[in-house]
C-alpha cells in the first residue's frame, strides 16, 4: 500500500479518537510524520496541558503516547496495512513498560518513534522511544504487549 495513504490513514484513525473528547483528546498536538511497515513517527511540541507540577512532561501523558502510537504503528504492519481503511482494530494492551530516563519542558520539541518488534498470531512486541529533537537525548524507552489474536 502507498505510503502517503498509510499515513493518511492513520492520521484519520487518530483523529477519530481525539474528535471523540474522552482521555485522547491530549494528542490533538501530535503530528504524525511518517507511518508504514510497522513503524510510526510522530512529532510535537511540548505545551502546558502535557506537563506535570514541575513544567516538565508528565509521564502519564508519556505513557498514554507509548500506548497510543504504538497502536498506530501495529496498524501499519504489512499483515495488518490491508485494512486499514476499515479502521481495524490495534488489539487489547497487555503490558506496558516505561522507563523514564529524562525530562522535556515546555517548548521543547520531542520525537516519538514506535515499531512493531514482532507480531505474532496473538501477540503484538511494540517499542517506543521519545526523544528531543534539538539535541536527540532519549527522554523515555517503552515497550508494549498487545493481545491480537
Amino acid at each position: 500500500m502507498n505510503s502517503n495513504k498509510v499515513l493518511e490513514s492513520i492520521r484519520k484513525i487518530l483523529n477519530f479518537s481525539i474528535n471523540r473528547n474522552g482521555h485522547d483528546k491530549i494528542f490533538e498536538k501530535v503530528n504524525l510524520i511518517s507511518a508504514g511497515n510497522g513503524q510510526c513517527v510522530a512529532e510535537m511540541v511540548v505545551e502546558k496541558q502535557h506537563t506535570n507540577g514541575y513544567g516538565t512532561l508528565h509521564g502519564g501523558f508519556t505513557a498514554a503516547a507509548i500506548d497510543v502510537l504504538s497502536s498506530m504503528a501495529v496498524l501499519t504492519h504489512p499483515r495488518v496495512v490491508e485494512d486499514i481503511d476499515s479502521m481495524p482494530n490495534s488489539g487489547v494492551s497487555v503490558n506496558i513498560n516505561v522507563s523514564y530516563l529524562n525530562s522535556a519542558k515546555i517548548g521543547d520539541k520531542i520525537v516519538i518513534n514506535s515499531e512493531t518488534v514482532k507480531l505474532g498470531r496473538n501477540l503484538a512486541f511494540l517499542k517506543v522511544t521519545l526523544f528531543r529533537k534539538d539535541d536527540n537525548v532519549i527522554i523515555a524507552q517503552g515497550t508494549h504487549t498487545k493481545f491480537v489474536g
